[in-house]
């Protein structure tokens, strides 16, 4: 089994459609979750939800959940949105190996449009990610 965590800030934009994303390519073998850095308990944001129901892909029952120690230690890639998050991580002391960075930048807040675009985005990573054989 291949555990692979996405992490951003609020876990409810990024790391959900990240995670939803690679959950539709049905690996098998594979753990899949999303986590945050700073959350609240929150669903997916709406525009999430929005885009990646446009590329087939269901989000609707999302719920964002806290980046736990346990989360990163069993770990066996985590894949973090921004650079921030992997340093945040490093500090506490998180194996900085495991760690990839795909320099995603925050849609939270933006229209429907910001939303395509970090969808858009996140697949093409996700993509070269599995290509380069890191997922």
């Amino acid at each position: 089994m291949k555990n692979i965590v996405f992490v951003c800030t609020g876990n409810t934009c990024r790391s959900p459609m990240a995670e939803g994303y690679l959950k539709s390519k049905k690996p098998n073998g594979y753990k899949i979750i999303s986590r945050g850095l700073a959350t609240d308990g929150s669903p997916a944001a709406l525009n999430s939800v929005n885009v990646m129901l446009e590329a087939g892909i269901d989000i609707t029952g999302h719920i964002s959940k806290q980046m736990s120690y346990k989360d990163a230690e069993t770990a066996d890639v985590i894949v973090c949105m921004s650079a921030s998050h992997a340093d945040t991580l490093e500090a506490l002391g998180i194996d900085k190996l495991k760690c990839f960075v795909l320099g995603i930048p925050d849609p939270f807040g933006g229209d429907i449009e910001t939303y395509r675009a970090c969808r858009d985005n996140i697949f093409e990573a996700v993509d070269e990610l599995i290509e380069d054989g890191i997922l």
